[in-house]
C-alpha cells in the first residue's frame, strides 16, 4: 500500500468513526417535553412543570430520597433518572400529570441538584375532553382521589404542582412498615395508601422521631391481624420485626 493509500485509508477510517458517533449521539438524544410527545416517547422535562395525580405524599420517604440523591454524583443521578423515568399522561390542555412515583419527583426539586427529569408518556389525551380524561385515569388507578387525613376529593383539589403535596404521616408510615418486611410490594396502584389508611384507623402518634418508631413498631404488629389479610401485599405471620429496620 502506498503512502498516499494509506493516508486515504486512515482518513475514511476516521470519518466512519466520526460519522457513526455522531449517529449515535443523535439517536441517544432525549427531546424536550411538548404536549405533542406520542405514546411512549421519552422525554426531559423540567420537574416544576409536573402536575401530581394524588394530593399529599409521606415525607419521611421523600427526605430519604432527597439523602440517596445527594449522594450519587451528577452522572450517576443523571443514569438513574433516565432508568427510573416518571410515567405521565398528557391531559387535554397539554399538562403532564405524574402517574407514579411522586415521592422521586419531589425529591429532585428538594435536593437542588438539577431541574429536570425524565418521563415516558403513557397516554396522550390532547384531543379528549376534560371530562374523557378523568375517566381513564380513574379506569387505570392513576389518580388518588383522598387528602392527607384520608378524606375524598374531587380532581380540581388536586394541587397544581409537587411542591404543594401535603404530608401524610400515615403514608409515611407505611413506607417504613414496608421497609422493615410488615407486608411485600406489590403492583397494586398507591398500595403504601391502603395500607395507611388501614394504620390510621388504628395507631395515634405525634409526627416525631421517637413517636414514629412506636407507630411503626406497632404497625408490624397490625400487619399480622386477620383484617389486615385483604390488602396488597399481605404475609401471613408477619410481625415479628421492628423499626431499626425501617430506612
Amino acid at each position: 500500500m502506498t503512502q498516499f493509500n494509506r493516508v486515504t485509508f486512515v482518513v475514511l477510517i476516521l470519518a466512519y468513526i466520526f460519522i457513526a458517533g455522531f449517529g449515535f449521539f443523535n439517536m441517544a438524544t432525549i427531546p424536550t417535553y411538548t404536549s405533542e410527545l406520542p405514546v411512549g416517547t421519552l422525554s426531559e422535562i423540567e420537574v416544576s412543570l409536573l402536575h401530581p395525580a394524588q394530593p399529599a405524599l409521606g415525607y419521611r420517604e421523600v427526605n430519604y430520597r432527597v439523602q440517596q440523591f445527594k449522594a450519587m454524583s451528577s452522572k450517576e443521578l443523571d443514569t438513574y433518572l433516565r432508568e427510573h423515568f416518571l410515567p405521565v399522561a398528557i391531559a387535554p390542555d397539554g399538562v403532564p400529570y405524574v402517574v407514579d412515583h411522586h415521592h422521586r419527583a419531589r425529591a429532585i426539586q428538594l435536593t437542588g441538584l438539577r431541574e429536570t427529569v425524565y418521563i415516558k408518556v403513557l397516554e396522550n389525551c390532547k384531543d379528549s375532553t376534560e371530562a374523557e380524561f378523568w375517566q381513564m385515569m380513574q379506569e387505570n388507578a392513576w389518580v388518588y382521589l383522598y387528602d392527607k387525613d384520608g378524606n375524598p376529593i374531587e380532581p380540581d383539589e388536586i394541587p397544581a404542582n409537587l411542591a404543594l403535596l401535603q404530608d401524610d404521616k400515615y403514608r409515611s408510615l407505611a413506607w417504613a412498615v414496608l421497609e422493615a418486611g410488615g407486608y411485600q410490594e406489590s403492583n397494586v396502584p398507591f398500595q403504601e395508601f391502603m395500607w395507611g389508611n388501614y394504620f390510621r384507623q388504628h395507631i395515634s402518634f405525634e409526627d416525631t422521631d421517637e413517636e414514629f418508631t412506636k407507630a411503626v413498631n406497632e404497625a408490624l404488629i397490625l400487619c399480622r391481624k386477620p383484617q389486615a389479610s385483604q390488602l396488597p401485599g399481605y404475609i401471613a405471620g408477619v410481625g415479628e420485626g421492628s423499626a431499626s429496620k425501617a430506612k
